[in-house]
């Protein structure tokens, strides 16, 4: 099953990856993103941003995430996607070997404003502080790399970036260096108020959590850090207990400093100035807060502690110890049970499959299977996720039967929720029979046509096309009517390519089909 279902129901059963505020997905709400846009809003724009360009809508309307929200431009597009890109870094919502490599690599924990792993003690609040604070500097000179000698900058001058893209993949995208490097940077200040304990004022930094060693089960708090909190990730108010969390106001507040010094004009030392300020302003750490304090007794650290225990992924009676890993680690005791329970009533079930594939004998009186047949069927895809609805003419003899066919083959984008009109796929066909009982036949096939692809997406146009090939290898017909069949096929490969020019677009899907044949 393609990683995209089986993350869907992994995540209903699981912890999610450390991300910081949560960005868009299938199971997460919008709040890098929503911070950010507000904080534009606040901000302004370096200037004003043109009318967006075919090629920049088509981007826009093609993500794996909805840009609806947000402005209808390509440099809000572009700050929106640079928020997000520190958690996926161009992979897919559930391309769990990638974001794993994202999420736990060692050497990346500064760009979500975590401590590395050998960052202990209150050494390892000001390394790790360092570390945050030459992302957020790092990429606030990236987005001025074409600041001239008047202190303007171009934001219009692209970039490519990695995005995921449903039914493309893995692809690059050009937008606003400026602003896709304004909005990475913005990801980490904004990181740095879920994964911080703060001042009252949100100004002044006394700790910084640890995921690194929270993940490999290493993390001892007073020598680590307090570990990662999925529950501070939330956009929604947390109740500390002393009145409504004030995070996402103190992290706007921050982003929309960092956004007018890098949109007020200047040269590049009245830049330095306006950033040194911002630094200062909101990323200073002030020691004397440990976990020997109770972190100052930060108000957050005592709701996590008491009401908000059963939220916490660090202390006892935590949700995520007590009641998230319980399914996983007893589901495959309880199956278990379940076929030793029932263990006669499953062989007597192996037994009749088997003897249903047994070769009945040939008998004097069985019909003459020549002729034409006709099959509609349909079909969903397992593998990037799509249906498909056909219709197919074929003339049979006793062992083969060879034909035309036409489908209409819809796909479905998980992290969209969105279906899209596919491709129209035709061509010829054949399958080779072979009979197991009077009424049950085997077949296996193999089709090549055409596939033309029916709707624009980003990259490509309507009515393109290119090859289809179908290859069918576990295969049954039963003619349980004088004139009618019931046909299942289990393993049914589709591999339509409607684009081959550059690179080609193929989306290739394993499929599970039934349908009825006709005898005429």
């Amino acid at each position: 099953m393609d990683a995209r279902f089986a993350g869907a129901m992994a995540a209903a059963l699981a912890a999610a990856p450390a991300a910081a505020w949560q960005v868009d997905d299938p199971i997460h709400t919008a709040c890098h993103e929503r911070i950010t846009h507000d904080a534009l809003h606040e901000a302004g724009y370096v200037r004003d941003p043109p009318a967006l360009s075919a090629q920049d809508r088509s981007l826009r309307d093609s993500l794996q995430w909805d840009a609806g929200a947000y402005d209808a431009n390509v440099y809000a597009l572009s700050l929106v996607l640079g928020s997000r890109w520190p958690d996926a870094q161009g992979a897919a919502d559930f391309s769990f070997y990638e974001l794993a490599a994202v999420h736990n690599g060692l050497g990346d924990q500064g760009l979500h404003c975590l401590r590395a792993e050998t960052q202990t003690g209150e050494d390892g609040d000001r390394q790790a502080l360092a570390d945050c604070r030459a992302q957020i500097e790092r990429h606030f000179w990236l987005a001025l790399k074409t600041l001239d000698a008047s202190g303007s900058v171009d934001p219009e001058s692209r970039e490519l970036v990695d995005e995921a893209l449903p039914f493309v993949g893995r692809t690059q995208v050009p937008v606003s260096g400026f602003y896709v490097h304004a909005g990475i940077a913005a990801h980490a200040i904004e990181d740095s108020f879920s994964h911080f304990y703060r001042s009252a004022d949100g100004r002044r930094v006394h700790h910084v959590f640890n995921w690194s060693a929270q993940v490999r089960g290493t993390l001892q708090e007073a020598r680590d850090g307090h570990g990662h909190e999925k529950v501070l990730d939330k956009c929604e108010d947390v109740d500390p207990g002393a009145g409504a969390d004030p995070r996402r106001k103190h992290a706007t507040a921050a982003v929309v400093q960092f956004l007018r010094a890098l949109s007020q004009p200047g040269d590049r030392d009245a830049r330095a100035a306006a950033l040194q300020r911002f630094l200062d302003d909101w990323e200073t750490y002030e020691p004397g807060c440990s976990f020997d304090n109770n972190y100052c007794e930060d108000p957050i650290q005592q709701w996590l502690r008491g009401a908000g225990r059963g939220q916490s992924d660090n202390y006892a009676g935590s949700g995520c110890g007590s009641t998230g890993a319980l399914p996983l680690i007893f589901a495959p005791a309880l199956v278990l049970a379940v076929l030793a329970l029932r263990r006669r009533r499953i062989r007597a079930a192996v037994l009749a499959a088997a003897l249903a594939l047994v070769p009945a004998p040939a008998r004097a009186d069985e019909p003459d299977p020549t002729g034409m047949r006709y099959e509609a069927r349909v079909s969903m895809s397992v593998q990037n996720p799509a249906y498909a609805a056909g219709v197919a003419a074929r003339y049979q003899t006793k062992r083969f039967d060879a034909g035309l066919f036409l489908e209409l083959n819809p796909w479905y984008s998980v992290e969209r929720r969105m279906t899209i009109l596919g491709t129209t796929n035709a061509g010829v066909g054949v399958h080779y029979l072979h009979r197991l009982r009077p009424d049950l036949w085997y077949r296996v096939g193999l089709a090549a046509g055409v596939s033309i692809l029916n709707q624009e997406w980003y990259g490509t146009n309507a009515g393109n096309s290119g090859p289809f090939a179908n290859l069918t290898l576990l295969g049954l017909v039963w003619q349980f009517a004088d004139s009618t069949a019931l046909t299942v096929d289990a393993f049914d490969l589709a591999l339509p390519v409607p684009q081959m020019t550059g690179w080609p677009m193929l989306y290739a899907q394993h499929r599970f089909s039934v349908g009825l044949q006709f005898a005429r």
